[in-house]
């Protein structure tokens, strides 16, 4: 029997407002740690702190960071980049910019980084990110973009508004740093199933390697683009999924 709420391998659009209202819900919870609410571990919770840890250790040296760097943080959640590694290198001459569509979240964002000036942030999706960052900020580039765990919830007709988004706002010779869950061997999709590890319903979309490969040939193309690094973001120790796993690509624009 067909299974609506695990698809393997075809192409569905999950729906956009039951995401947000998944994130809507997961605001309210009382959760442990602060990175839990994005880097979710709720049966595991220290994982989401070693994984943290583990790779801001492993992905800050390759984003060449300096002081006075721009950084666009889309989907930023609790803004858990701003905090440790990112503003104490681009100091007060630089310039954290998060964007998340969930107002719950922000405000953990700005409780995270109220004692940095520095720190902007805006509720918008990746979508529509252009209508609510000013123009100011757009017209003078960032040097950093992180996507990190947005993709996944993003349906494919809309990617390429998003990573249009990315080649207008990252500047030349700047750095994208693009992470997501993918499928292991094929495209999985979660459509509204029940997650005993959440205690919610859940939908995303865990896209192959290959087909993230294939949209950031169309929409980051060489030669104006290239991609510097792309790697398992986990070792070992930090895997606890079966079907799915976490895979990143630094991308810098020529």
């Amino acid at each position: 029997m067909e299974d609506k709420h695990r698809v393997v391998g075809e192409k569905i659009v999950i729906n956009e407002s039951e995401v947000k209202s998944f994130f809507d819900r997961r605001c309210e919870k009382k959760l442990p740690y602060l990175y839990n609410y994005v880097n979710y571990q709720d049966k595991h919770p220290e994982l989401a702190l070693e994984r943290d840890r583990y790779e801001k250790d492993k992905i800050l040296p390759l984003l060449n960071l300096r002081k006075g760097s721009r950084v666009l943080d889309i989907g930023c959640g609790v803004a858990r980049w701003a905090t440790e590694g990112v503003m104490g290198t681009i100091a007060s001459e630089g310039i954290y910019v998060g964007v998340d569509y969930t107002a719950g979240l922000l405000e953990m964002a700005k409780k995270n980084t109220a004692a940095y000036a520095n720190c902007r942030f805006f509720c918008g999706s990746f979508q529509e990110i252009l209508s609510v960052l000013p123009e100011e900020l757009q017209s003078a580039k960032f040097d950093v973009i992180l996507v990190n765990g947005v993709m996944m919830y993003i349906n494919d007709e809309d990617m390429a508004a998003c990573l249009g988004n990315v080649n207008s706002l990252l500047a030349s010779g700047g750095i994208a740093y693009l992470k997501e869950s993918v499928g292991f061997t094929e495209r999985l999709t979660l459509n509204e199933t029940y997650s005993d590890e959440l205690t919610s319903n859940y939908s995303a979309i865990y896209r192959s390697i290959a087909e993230y490969d294939a949209l950031f040939d169309q929409y980051l193309p060489a030669p104006d683009f290239a991609v510097v690094e792309r790697d398992d973001m986990w070792k070992w120790n930090l895997h606890n999924r079966r079907e799915t796993t976490a895979y990143y690509w630094i991308i810098r624009k020529n």
